[in-house]
């Protein structure tokens, strides 16, 4: 399975990224850093280009071998990296997996990241024969609440330390996706 894009208009695209591109990512992050490691604890003042390259290369090898799909949202005009989609923990036994997002620091509330978890989504479906996505959401980050509600998700709960955040258990909302939401 070695596709590398899976959307394309006018302003934006939605592929693959490779450790060319790690300056770009680390960008990304950086600019990023209160927004998103406020719900992510990989994403920190820590957080190095090196990192970025690391992560870019894991992704390739992981696609490479089918395990998973992290894709990047580009900005067309200018080629900034604006964003992320990625699924991952699939489960092939049960044909479900783990769908996850985030966008960069002055370009949210665009529509982006919805636009993303549903090319995503529809990848996951087509290509990769799963029939469920589960998008996971600590408490409090309504922001990706209401993308996971307009991606067409479905919110089965808040399920009690579903998710560990700096060593911590946390609660956390569970959407799940299946091919006739889209």
């Amino acid at each position: 399975m070695l596709t590398r894009q899976i959307y394309q208009d006018e302003e934006i695209e939605i592929r693959a990224a490779t450790e060319l591109e790690a300056i770009t990512h680390f960008a990304a992050v950086q600019a990023s850093v209160k927004e998103i490691g406020a719900w992510e604890s990989w994403c920190n003042d820590k957080y190095s280009p090196e990192d970025s390259r690391k992560y870019l290369t894991d992704s390739e090898q992981k696609r490479h071998r089918g395990v998973e799909f992290n894709f990047c949202v580009f900005e067309r005009s200018g080629g900034d990296l604006i964003g992320s989609v990625g699924i991952n923990r699939i489960v092939q036994e049960y044909k479900f997996s783990n769908l996850g997002y985030w966008i960069r620091t002055g370009y949210t509330g665009r529509g982006l990241a919805t636009l993303a978890v549903r090319a995503a989504a529809r990848f996951a479906f087509t290509e990769l024969e799963l029939t469920r996505l589960e998008i996971v959401v600590m408490d409090g980050n309504e922001r990706s609440r209401r993308v996971a509600e307009k991606a067409g998700a479905t919110s089965e709960g808040l399920h009690r330390n579903r998710l560990y955040y700096h060593g911590q258990p946390r609660d956390a909302w569970v959407y799940s996706l299946i091919p006739g939401d889209l």
